[in-house]
């Protein structure tokens, strides 16, 4: 039997962004779990001696009790907590997240400029919120960002590419 080393907890369906290329979840999937549920499943998984655990969602930052959990995580001998997310929390957010135990994230930058970036969140002005926050993780902590491309963004490809070098 191979032991259980990573894992994944969708705490929460709910987003602040309204992504046109989001698949989202199947309706009778759709919850945010409370902190106790999420809890639960976190026991499980450190009784089992899991060392990797993911927090995602939705947009997990948004859920009430990401950094309680974050911190029973850390507290609880999980070593590499990780969060998935849009990048638009506030940095105080993201410090106190850091504060808890959280050492990586994976943020999503979906364009390389703001007015692709406006529209792909459907949220106006994100663009420098998540290009600021994807250089304050990543001075922190081990950060990765993903993207999305779509046909009306291929070709903006390399300059989002290019963003990441500064």
């Amino acid at each position: 039997q191979t032991p259980l080393m990573r894992c994944e907890l969708i705490l929460t369906d709910a987003c602040n962004f309204k992504c046109p290329y989001c698949r989202g979840q199947r309706k009778d999937l759709k919850k945010n779990l409370s902190f106790q549920e999420a809890k639960n499943i976190l026991d499980i998984w450190i009784k089992e001696k899991v060392k990797n655990v993911r927090f995602s969602g939705g947009e997990p930052t948004i859920w009430k009790d990401i950094v309680k959990l974050t911190k029973y995580a850390h507290d609880n001998g999980i070593e590499r907590i990780a969060i998935s997310s849009n990048g638009s929390a506030s940095q105080e957010m993201y410090e106190n997240l850091l504060n808890a135990g959280c050492n990586d994230f994976s943020i999503s930058l979906d364009a390389c400029c703001s007015s692709y970036a406006d529209k792909m969140s459907g949220i106006q002005g994100a663009f420098n919120t998540i290009i600021n926050n994807i250089k304050f993780l990543s001075s922190k902590t081990y950060t990765t960002v993903g993207i999305v491309v779509t046909e009306e963004t291929v070709n903006e490809l390399k300059n989002t590419i290019i963003i990441g070098h500064y």
